[in-house]
């Protein structure tokens, strides 16, 4: 027999699939529910955690517990194509926030994906994209770049967002050599500890997130970028395509 907490997180996440609570609600305050007899307040909590878990609410200081809506991630690829044509990596009802940089030492995987050797300086550019409606996140990004970049493309290594479009074409107008070839991956896993400063949910939450990779090369050769995107809980990747 399913537990007190599991039965209410089940009987509010349909709830929310049958639209009854609509992305952007605020879910009853825990007290409240306690007093019309759903359970004690540990009980709610732990129901309500177990929607956070799911990817169905997001909870935040002064915000409440808040259904989120059911996102879809953008490749690298993606919001690239979408720079290009409306001049911001953001979709619809997106925004972006938390822009990061700095030259650090490059990780095994990262350095593989880079041709470098392990250790070597890289640029790493980190960014969050959250819902507008809930705040969200939607994918922590991050852009890693070779260090010769940085030297020579000092936007780059400000923690701010890019006026002149995405890292990769800023780079690409530096040289002249346009994309060539992107090699994208995509995988899905639990989430760790480690993962909880990045996505903004507790430690002890194991979800299901999906994680993009996307290896981009030039004309000459040279991969000037390799990202790394990691989906909130909840979110997914969906691809429409023409039948034509």
């Amino acid at each position: 027999m399913p537990s007190k907490w599991r039965e209410l997180a089940d009987e509010i996440a349909a709830k929310i699939n049958s639209g009854e609570y609509a992305p952007g609600d605020r879910l009853p305050k825990i007290e409240d529910l306690a007093r019309e007899g759903k359970g004690s307040k540990t009980t709610v909590h732990a129901a309500y955690k177990a929607l956070e878990a799911d990817g169905l609410v997001a909870s935040s200081r002064g915000h409440g517990t808040v259904v989120r809506a059911r996102v879809s991630l953008s490749t690298g690829a993606e919001r690239e194509e979408r720079s290009k044509l409306t001049g911001s990596s953001w979709r619809a009802g997106e925004r972006s926030d938390s822009h990061m940089a700095g030259v650090v030492a490059a990780p095994d995987d990262v350095a593989e994906a880079l041709g470098v050797t392990a250790g070597e300086p890289v640029l790493r550019r980190t960014r969050v994209y959250r819902d507008e409606h809930t705040n969200a996140v939607i994918s922590h990004s991050t852009s890693w770049i070779p260090a010769v970049f940085a030297e020579e493309l000092p936007e780059l290594v400000m923690g701010k967002r890019l006026s002149g479009g995405t890292s990769i074409d800023v780079i690409t107008r530096h040289t002249g050599r346009p994309v060539s070839k992107r090699f994208s991956t995509m995988w899905a896993r639990t989430t760790t500890p480690a993962d909880a400063g990045a996505l903004e949910i507790p430690e002890d939450t194991r979800a299901a997130v999906i994680v993009l990779t996307v290896r981009i090369v030039d004309t000459s050769g040279m991969t000037i970028e390799y990202g790394v995107d990691l989906g909130g809980p909840g979110c997914r990747w969906a691809k429409e395509e023409s039948a034509e």
